[in-house]
């Protein structure tokens, strides 16, 4: 059995993952080489017999060996017998485990029995506390209806000797205490003694406010009434209203301010003379004094609960505001704008008075009312006074720019309470808005005929002046147009502000350029981007061909200073733009753009920007036609040529006057250098086809040119300057593409060719983007004589490679001209070789550097 065992274990696969093994040895540990996890018996044998001398042992280690197998054998042997035991002990291990489980819920049962034992125990003895607390209970909501029955017939019987004497002080105490008691009898209104007293409080209180009525009405409409002084006997019967139907308390107060604003309507009624907008003055001295008396008389009669003062005061102005209108359309005629805004101004102080005194008034009687509009108690959903706000400035989110409340809390009744009525006649101050801005652009005209356009100081703008007026001429005019009214009606302004913005570009900034040619050309009124860019391509047009562009050092200054404000405008037209949308409605916000406007000022800058061009490009016409005066067939190459030093200076002379005077706009500044440096390498180009005869000699030389003028124009940006920065990557990538394409012309030119083929293969890999008319210049650059056929070659090349039916090549093959009638292109008549090439490059390139003109 055992040796079954022996054979069953050793059929086990005994290769255990590493994390096994490490465990194992962890709890086992063992110097044993056999336990070892990568034990490897070659290696064993080795280590233990190293020499043939060592075998002479041999008996000793399998000796060995078989002790420890014996050993070995014997420790898996008891291993194996103990393991049969080990059924029997878990059995009996289970046997114990339930025997303990049964003993555990035998001793839960009791303890259950116990607790519910227990609970009867407890129940059988609370059972007459509760009975005991049922009845106190009883008992004591028994008493205390009796004392609140007895509180009632005893205040029903004192409320009616109270009333007999008129003891308003002593009614408002006494009618607060019965109405809380009979809230508290309310389930026991059906017995009928409790019903009869409830009628009873009823009928007193439908007394009281008979009485108290009557007492008011005499006081304020009987014969006294002109002598009438407040009575502590009314003070209390306020504090009785307070108790009454909401009613009573609101016809009280109407009553009360429909007396109190009675001289008033008589006085400053729509036929009246003090009623005109010119008068409005008066109306506001007299409801200030009226306030005053009010306050030191007969506001103290009222609870402060009741804000009359303040009541009073939303009277007045539903009172005004309809006057107002009345006056309005009877006169409508004669409204003029001085008229309008001063009124306005008078009321809208008084409304932000009004405001600020009574900052926390609302109206919030919520009482059904009757459907008079002056009523100043009507509902908040009621209330015609209480619509948009008249100032746009007094925002919720506190960014008025007239400093009005903000915050988010509710809106004040007063807001607009009189002002509202000035809306529907603001076409006059649009009018005269537009009137106003007319004058202001013809003298911003005339101003600027005569403006000096004197130096200015590295600190100082050259905006000119009237630009930051008119703005600040838009800004009052916006601010005095939201006071008048909401932005609903802010279309018509917008609408004339643009006209303005226009009429000021084309006026004042575009007459106040140079007149040259470029500035006749017309800019429709309603440009758009695509009008914008044939303007753009004719002020191109007209200075590329050759007007003059020659300009002062004071025109120089003032095309600047007008593409300085131009710039201004334009920045400032966006936030004006902004500012509109944000105080106008959000139906009203999608519509109102000034970019056609902003598209103006653009052209005004392109425009700006052409002239200066134009003028710093015709200072250096001179020295670049200067080129096809230079005899380019050299023996040998020298210094850089003249041309490239009097270019050089005629940029350090006209540039940094237009610098100084862009150093507010450094984004326009770089533009002109983009568009200068574009237009002088564009020439550079064209002179350098012209430029012929010239050999190879002259070619290097112009390449040495070339290598000058680039170092000349990357300090273009700079030059004369006391700040060296470095130029913009994107005008340093701009500058070496222009330079590139006169190198690359001069490559193909200075070539040796065997075929005419070879001489374009290497143009059309060089120059791939040029015409047929460039590769015409370098074969006049050349001197080929056999042209056409050379021009014939070219046309086949580029038709081939625009085939789309083409995938390869046409190879260089002589053409007719190659033949040995025709006399050779170059002076070698062989092929160039590549390497060749590179070490003339090499060359020029090495006495560049030995003359310090490139690094």
């Amino acid at each position: 059995m055992e040796s079954d065992n022996l054979t069953e274990v050793e059929k086990l696969n005994l290769d255990f993952p590493p994390e096994v093994v490490k465990a194992i040895q962890e709890i086992l540990p063992s110097d044993d080489p056999f336990d070892a996890a990568d034990f490897n018996a070659v290696e064993y044998i080795n280590a233990r017999f190293p020499a043939e001398q060592s075998l002479h042992h041999i008996d000793d280690v399998l000796e060995e060996m078989r002790l420890k197998i014996t050993d070995t054998d014997d420790q898996i042997r008891s291993v194996v017998r103990s393991l049969t035991n080990v059924d029997q002990d878990g059995r009996a291990s289970l046997l114990h485990a339930q025997e303990a489980i049964g003993e555990l819920y035998s001793r839960f049962q009791d303890i259950k029995e116990r607790a519910s034992e227990s609970e009867l125990r407890v129940k059988e003895i609370t059972r007459d506390i509760k009975q005991l607390d049922t009845a106190k209970r009883n008992l004591t909501t028994s008493i205390t209806t009796l004392n609140h029955l007895q509180m009632l017939v005893e205040g029903v019987q004192k409320l009616q000797a109270l009333k007999v004497r008129r003891e308003y002080g002593e009614i408002a105490t006494l009618l607060q205490g019965v109405m809380n008691v009979l809230e508290h009898l309310q389930r026991y209104r059906h017995i009928p003694q409790v019903a009869q007293l409830a009628r009873e409080v009823d009928e007193i209180r439908g007394e009281l406010e008979k009485q108290i009525l009557e007492d008011f009405h005499r006081a304020f409409h009987g014969p006294n009434a002109r002598r009438f002084a407040p009575t502590r006997e009314l003070a209390e019967a306020c504090l009785v209203v307070s108790e009454l139907d909401p009613k009573v308390k609101r016809t009280i107060i109407e009553d009360v301010i429909k007396t109190q604003l009675a001289e008033y309507e008589v006085l400053y009624a729509g036929g009246e003379t003090d009623a005109w907008l010119a008068k409005v003055e008066l109306r506001r001295r007299w409801f200030l004094k009226a306030a005053v008396e009010f306050e030191k008389t007969l506001a103290a009669m009222f609870p402060p609960s009741w804000q009359v003062p303040a009541r009073l005061a939303l009277s007045f102005c539903e009172v005004t505001r309809g006057q107002l209108t009345r006056t309005m359309e009877l006169r409508t005629h004669d409204i003029d704008v001085a008229t309008l805004l001063h009124a306005h101004k008078v009321m809208s102080d008084l409304e932000s008075l009004l405001v600020r005194k009574y900052a926390a008034f609302q109206l919030h009687d919520r009482t059904p009312r009757s459907s008079t509009s002056t009523n100043p108690f009507l509902q908040d959903e009621q209330q015609p006074g209480k619509v948009e706000l008249s100032n746009p400035f007094t925002e919720q989110e506190g960014k008025g720019e007239d400093g009005g409340p903000g915050g988010e809390g509710p809106v004040s009744p007063f807001q607009g309470a009189i002002c509202r009525c000035f809306q529907p006649y603001l076409r006059v101050y649009v009018e005269s808005v537009d009137k106003r801005l007319s004058d202001q652009i013809e003298k911003f005209a005339l101003d600027m005929k005569s403006y000096k356009f004197e130096h200015i100081d590295a600190e100082e703008s050259n905006v000119v002046p009237c630009c930051g007026e008119l703005f600040t001429i838009y800004k009052t005019v916006l601010v005095e147009f939201l006071r008048l009214g909401p932005g609903e009606s802010l279309a018509g302004l917008v609408e004339v502000m643009q006209n303005h913005l226009r009429e000021f570009c084309s006026r004042v900034l575009r007459a106040a350029l140079p007149k040259l040619g470029t500035n006749n050309i017309p800019i429709p009124k309603d440009i758009n981007m695509k009008e914008l860019t044939a303007v753009l391509a004719q002020v191109q047009t007209l200075w590329r061909e050759g007007d003059s562009g020659k300009l002062g050092e004071e025109e120089v200054r003032r095309v600047c200073s007008v593409l300085v404000s131009a710039e201004y405008c334009d920045e400032m037209t966006g936030r004006l733009e902004a500012k509109l949308k944000e105080r106008s409605p959000q139906s009203l916000a999608p519509a109102i753009t000034l970019t056609q406007e902003q598209d103006l000022f653009h052209a005004v800058l392109a425009q700006c920007i052409a002239l200066l061009v134009a003028h710093v490009e015709s200072q250096c016409d001179a020295a670049l036609a200067s080129m096809t005066k230079i005899q380019w067939v050299l023996d040998q190459t020298g210094d850089t040529s003249p041309y490239v030093t009097a270019l050089a200076h005629h940029l350090a002379a006209s540039v940094p006057l237009i610098r100084h005077n862009l150093h507010t706009s450094r984004k326009y500044f770089t533009r002109f250098c983009d568009k200068l440096a574009a237009a002088i390498l564009n020439k550079f180009v064209q002179q350098v086809y012209k430029c012929r005869p010239i050999n190879s000699v002259g070619c290097e030389q112009l390449l040495l040119d070339c290598h000058a003028l680039k170092a000349v124009m990357l300090q273009l940006p700079v030059v004369a300057s006391q700040v060296r920065r470095d130029p913009p990557q994107t005008y340093t990538r701009m500058v070496a593409r222009g330079m590139a394409r006169a190198e690359l012309v001069l490559q193909v030119v200075m070539g040796e060719y065997g075929t005419h083929g070879d001489l374009v293969e290497k143009f059309h890999r060089l120059l791939p983007d040029a015409t047929i008319a460039d590769f015409q210049k370098v074969v006049e650059m050349r001197g080929v004589k056999d042209r056409a056929s050379v021009l014939e070659l070219y046309r086949q090349r580029t038709s081939a490679l625009d085939s789309p039916h083409r995938s390869h090549p046409i190879p260089s093959q002589p053409s007719a001209a190659a033949t040995p009638s025709t006399p050779p292109v170059t002076t070698t008549g062989s092929s160039t070789s590549p390497e060749h090439e590179m070490s003339k490059i090499a060359r020029l390139e090495r006495m560049l550097k030995s003359r310090r003109l490139i690094s």
